[in-house]
């Protein structure tokens, strides 16, 4: 069992109408709204790209170091027995181990589950790549 702050009520005749319709008002409803009003959005910021390309440029790098891994494995039946077998075990040093004998230079990150495992490529904060192998 959930808490939902937001009351549902199931009764149609709990909210009494009468008394809302009947109230004058001269407010306007509020600008803050649980859904965006599309409406109102304001001007976006001017378009920058040099991020964006850099971005770009640099996940260039990362994906050849990840197809340096994937080429290994894809090569090497004893590699590929081997991170999987370290991978089973649990064995982190030796996966992370293996996996920089293939000459994979930029840091990387690994997990793994019964399924397969999960490499999270990193470059300084501008890009990322995940490569999710299975077994």
């Amino acid at each position: 069992m959930y808490y939902n702050p937001y009351p549902y009520f199931v009764y149609p005749n709990y909210y009494p109408a009468w008394v809302m319709a009947n109230q004058p008002t001269t407010q306007l409803p509020s600008k803050h709204l649980a859904m965006p009003d599309p409406t109102n959005r304001g001007p976006f910021p001017s378009i920058n790209t040099v991020k964006l390309k850099t971005s770009a440029k640099r996940i260039k790098v990362i994906m050849q170091q990840a197809q340096l891994l994937t080429d290994k494995i894809d090569e090497s039946e004893q590699f590929a027995h081997d991170l999987m077998n370290a991978a089973q075990q649990s064995n982190k040093t030796e996966v992370e181990k293996l996996i920089a004998s293939t000459g994979i230079t930029v840091k990387f990150d690994t997990t793994y589950t019964p399924d397969g495992f999960r490499i999270l490529f990193t470059d300084s904060g501008c890009c990322k790549l995940t490569l999710i192998l299975g077994w």
